[in-house]
């Protein structure tokens, strides 16, 4: 479906809208404020493709987490794009049927290292020039030399390093899911917890102990959450999301908690006996309200 008023787009793949996303983004924000008196009804977007492009990778947001990232961030219009209506397109058909045909494009924005065509012709020079000039080329964003990626960042959260990827997400890597029925053991050792089957997306983050914060019906309350086997209790194949709630005692069966990672506090591990681990999670609780009493 075209659009209805002409915009200024960012172009790109956008897992994750990290830093680099995040100031092609503000570029075009920029843009829009010095096109507008042009253009009265100018309107911003991101256009990207959909999640069956990254069929071989595992997104690091949900499409609605991206969709929400982008209307938080300002963007007017998200384009979600067909990969296998594209792929076939040469650069000049996706510049004119595309860009300026259906989504009404007068400035397009794009990282230096952006390809798009068939068999990936066309680069950010051709974009710059289909485009007539009205391109604005980013400069990739780095750290300590490093490129600020999506696959960095999936290797830092598979790797366990959650505070650095949400540096650079600049945001929290969460899950949001419905609260479902467990063996309700925590609840025996004085210590409840909340069980999520992870399905809106495949979690990437290293098995362990986290510091959490937990969003229910609005409220935020800190969390400790265990990513992993449950190896004392359980036969420890089956991956689980189970979260102890500090300082909350009502029942959210049914209810979606966001839950939102934020320190490791260590690695899931196997021990002798119950009253072991209930006296580890314990500490992990101690731990957790420490950091957070002391950010």
């Amino acid at each position: 479906m075209a659009l209805s008023s002409p915009t200024v787009l960012c172009i790109g793949n956008f897992d994750g809208v990290h830093l680099g996303h995040r100031q092609l983004i503000n570029a075009v924000l920029t843009k829009h404020d010095e096109l507008k008196t042009a253009y009265p009804t100018l309107k911003t977007g991101a256009w990207f493709f959909d999640s069956n492009f990254y069929k071989n990778t595992i997104e690091i947001y949900s499409l609605d987490e991206k969709l929400d990232v982008f209307a938080s961030l300002g963007l007017d219009y998200a384009v979600i794009a067909d990969f296998n209506e594209m792929k076939t397109l040469s650069p000049k058909d996706f510049v004119e049927t595309v860009l300026q045909k259906e989504c009404q494009c007068v400035h397009a924005i794009c990282g230096e290292n952006f390809r798009f065509g068939a068999k990936a012709a066309g680069d950010s020079i051709a974009l710059l020039e289909l485009m007539k000039g009205q391109t604005s080329i980013i400069p990739l964003l780095t750290e300590d030399t490093t490129v600020i990626s999506s696959s960095y960042i999936r290797a830092l959260l598979s790797d366990g390093f959650i505070e650095k990827a949400n540096s650079l997400l600049s945001s929290n890597y969460s899950i949001t899911e419905p609260v479902v029925q467990g063996k309700q053991l925590g609840r025996k050792i004085g210590i409840p917890t909340i069980n999520q089957n992870i399905k809106t997306k495949e979690l990437l983050l290293k098995n362990g102990i986290y510091s959490s914060i937990c969003t229910i019906n609005g409220i935020k309350y800190f969390g400790v959450t265990n990513v992993g086997l449950r190896p004392t209790v359980d036969d420890g194949t089956h991956k689980n999301i189970e979260t102890h709630i500090i300082d909350f005692h009502d029942d959210c069966y049914g209810a979606t908690v966001k839950v939102e990672f934020i320190s490791r506090i260590r690695d899931e591990i196997k021990f002798d006996s119950i009253e072991s681990l209930r006296t580890r999670i314990q500490k992990d609780i101690e731990i957790t309200k420490h950091f957070f009493n002391n950010r």
